[in-house]
């Protein structure tokens, strides 16, 4: 596949939700309220992470889909081909380090289904977005029938690349 855009080989910090939420809203980042409710009711932690982390973007056609397709397609689809879901709590730390992203892109992480519900009870996965001088962190639904197009791209944890 892909070489990898983002490589984690430690952290700055472990607890999201105290200083997470602070650096995902300050200077040039923000966040969406669900992910500050997501954040907040599940307070994600990073100490049992397991280093170093490689994530590389993947287009939904990449993974060999010419049409509108099924997030559970898709993930099974990455499953076979080697690639992993990423840890909620890993792609909420991402948007912190990931600035090389176009303006007007979205880039959704893929998460494991169920991993980022809020107070309402609703499946979220989460995206990065840039526009307007600021770096994003929102969310999309998270539902197995959702539907993604081929232009769609996914962060997706990916080993050694040779």
């Amino acid at each position: 596949m892909k070489k990898p855009e983002i490589i984690i080989n430690k952290f700055s910090f472990y607890d999201l939700t105290k200083k997470g939420l602070k650096l995902l809203n300050k200077d040039k980042f923000k966040t969406s309220p669900w992910i500050d409710n997501i954040i907040k009711k599940k307070k994600f932690n990073l100490k049992k992470i397991k280093l170093p982390i490689k994530l590389s973007k993947i287009s939904v056609k990449q993974l060999g889909f010419n049409k509108p397709t099924e997030l559970e397609k898709i993930y099974k689809r990455a499953l076979k081909k080697n690639l992993k879901l990423v840890p909620p709590e890993v792609a909420i730390y991402s948007r912190l380090i990931y600035k090389k992203q176009k303006v007007g892109e979205w880039i959704r992480f893929a998460t494991p289904l169920n991993s980022m519900i809020d107070t309402d009870n609703v499946p979220h996965l989460p995206k990065f977005g840039r526009a307007l001088g600021f770096y994003f962190l929102e969310t999309y639904w998270s539902y197995p029938k959702a539907i993604f197009h081929p232009k769609n791209k996914f962060f997706f944890m990916v080993n050694d690349i040779s």
